[in-house]
């Protein structure tokens, strides 16, 4: 058994960033431009059969995200909290898989350890697993993001840093450092390293103290460089869990309110409740899932960051820089064919989206297919053009432009539509190709 106030200052750092998160998001607009306007949305597989909210339910949903959030954050009441949020932000979550982010899928993930893991000032302790739970899911979001840097890319070529910081070349003071390609040469192997070293330092008492402000500074610096929202300032909070216990009563009794102070484990006399076989059978399951749906993309060759199966939930964090350009076409069973305008159907986030992403390229054309069946009665094939770079490549096919999209599911089956990175087009097929291009811009 371990004290119970590591849990309970993580609650709190947790439930006050999901507050800020979700009142972010509402008040950037996001409810109208992600949820509520796009003509279509993505829904993860195995999630197409959920409702789609409207205005009303959205509004609830986010209502929902918010007071679970402030339950989350009371003492009595926190796990029915973390399943009220866990529901209302998942359920959005899933809506649309144009809008994945890391650090989505691990709010998700923590919130459902706080269901099942109660973490109240009454308990005084709880058992090893649930403090080794939270520590572990941390460690395996740094160290498997480490091992996901070791690759010719990010090691050999700095890619995608050698795209992104010149963008910042026009700061003050390191602004031309950004310019020079061994800054980030720099950046990508003190990534890396900084990523495999974090669980082992962390959980080092006596290289802690010294790696934390290093922690500290490595997220404000990735915060302030780039598009990452609040996953920085997340982390920065959670892994305070590493920390001794004197720590956190020390920060809660700096506050001046009794009641937020920490309780003191010693000096309880109350016996801890009995845990149960069940819920903790529950928690080492998730765990072990956690540490191997990650690794489900070796069960396919070729380049990961290209097919994309199994890039999601792999905790691949900032890797890649992949922008392309699909255009579709229709043939009716006649034989004509007729370019698809997509950019009217698509906002201009999942329009880049889905010039990068094969599995919504395909999830696309299946929507294409039933609109045309539902405005014009009439059955069609729908094949794509896709011109997609990877991390300063050339542009290059990406999707075999022959193949009736319709045809294929989004499963677990090998992606053969995908073209071989860096693959050449040989010249019969180029021809092929161009004439029924040509034909299909007539």
């Amino acid at each position: 058994m371990v004290s119970v106030v590591l849990l309970i200052t993580l609650r709190r750092f947790f439930a006050a960033l999901i507050l800020f998160s979700s009142i972010r998001f509402i008040g950037k607009g996001w409810i109208e431009t992600q949820i509520i306007a796009p003509i279509w949305l993505f829904p993860f597989d195995g999630f197409e059969w959920l409702p789609r909210p409207n205005i009303q339910a959205t509004i609830g949903l986010f209502t929902g995200m918010i007071a679970g959030g402030i339950l989350l954050l009371s003492d009595k009441m926190q796990r029915l909290g973390a399943l009220l949020f866990l529901f209302c932000f998942t359920y959005i979550e899933v809506l649309d898989k144009s809008n994945y982010l890391n650090h989505y899928y691990f709010i998700s993930v923590i919130a459902f350890l706080f269901v099942l893991i109660p973490a109240k000032s009454s308990h005084h302790k709880v058992p090893k697993l649930f403090l080794w739970s939270f520590k572990l899911i941390i460690s395996i979001v740094y160290f498997y993001a480490g091992l996901a840097k070791l690759n010719a890319d990010w090691m050999l070529h700095a890619q995608p840093l050698c795209l992104w910081l010149p963008q910042h070349s026009s700061l003050p003071l390191v602004g031309p450092l950004f310019q020079l390609k061994q800054t980030a040469y720099v950046f990508s192997w003190m990534g890396a390293a900084f990523d495999l070293l974090a669980p082992f330092a962390l959980l080092s008492n006596r290289w802690r103290p010294f790696f934390y402000p290093v922690l500290v500074a490595f997220h404000v610096l990735t915060w302030l460089l780039f598009p990452i929202g609040v996953f920085p300032w997340v982390m920065i909070a959670c892994t305070t869990v590493f920390f001794r216990d004197d720590w956190h009563h020390k920060f809660w009794r700096l506050w001046p309110w009794p009641s937020v102070h920490l309780p003191d484990a010693d000096k309880s006399t109350s016996t801890p409740p009995d845990w149960g076989l069940g819920m903790k059978t529950v928690l080492v399951v998730f765990l072990l899932f956690q540490m191997l749906f990650p690794w489900r993309h070796l069960a396919h060759g070729g380049s990961l960051y290209w097919h994309e199966f199994g890039y999601r939930f792999g905790w691949r964090v900032m890797l890649m820089e992949k922008s392309g350009y699909t255009t579709y076409f229709v043939e009716n069973s006649a034989g004509e064919r007729q370019v698809f305008p997509i950019e009217k159907f698509l906002t201009p986030n999942q329009l880049k989206m889905v010039g990068a992403k094969p599995d919504l390229v395909v999830q696309t054309a299946h929507l294409i297919r039933k609109h045309w069946k539902d405005e014009n009665n009439e059955d069609v094939k729908v094949r794509a053009e896709v011109w997609a770079t990877l991390n300063g490549r050339r542009s290059q096919l990406m999707i075999d432009p022959f193949v009736d999209l319709t045809s294929l599911e989004n499963d677990w089956s090998k992606r053969n539509y995908v073209l071989p990175l860096d693959s050449v087009i040989r010249p019969k097929q180029f021809w092929q190709l161009k004439d029924s291009l040509e034909n299909a811009h007539r």
